[in-house]
């Protein structure tokens, strides 16, 4: 299995387990699919100490898979927000590129002013999210339903993110 993590704080935000992962926008993004699934209400016979009888418990809640199993936390911003945040990211990321994949720098600049007016478009249908560390001046995780979709899509900033095998 493959774990990408934010290359600024290490935190674990998608994995190759991810429905639909891919890559957009000429590798810019990654970008995955998402399902909900049932969360919590588990009870092995603890509370009552039975191990043939589960105890009261509750029930199960329907959480979003990316956001339950990486710990993504919601961001809400204004799209003014948003502006100053990735514009402090890429150049964070366009630093991080220079020092350590210089051949990347130019085609990752290039194609963040391309695809940054797109986010600013239809930002009222996006939805943010940062990993467990909520530093911010991480990488975003952004969110937005599809047309048609039932659960939303989540995206990537690719250059920000480092792959991991286990």
């Amino acid at each position: 299995m493959k774990v990408f993590k934010d290359v600024f704080t290490d935190d674990e935000l998608c994995s190759d387990a991810m429905k639909n992962l891919r890559e957009e926008e000429n590798g810019l993004l990654l970008v995955c699919d998402s399902y909900n699934i049932s969360a919590g209400g588990e009870d092995f016979g603890i509370e009552n100490n039975d191990e043939d009888v589960a105890g009261d418990g509750e029930a199960a809640a329907q959480v979003n898979i990316v956001v339950h199993s990486f710990g993504l936390q919601s961001c809400p911003m204004t799209k003014k927000d948003f502006q100053l945040v990735i514009k402090k990211y890429l150049k964070k990321v366009k630093g991080y590129l220079d020092a350590n994949a210089a051949d990347r720098t130019d085609a990752f600049m290039a194609g963040m002013k391309e695809w940054i007016p797109k986010v600013l478009k239809d930002f009222g249908e996006y939805d943010f999210y940062m990993g467990k560390s909520c530093d911010p001046e991480a990488g975003l995780v952004m969110a937005k339903y599809e047309e048609g979709a039932t659960y939303p899509t989540f995206y990537y900033i690719l250059d920000g993110l480092k792959g991991e095998k286990f």
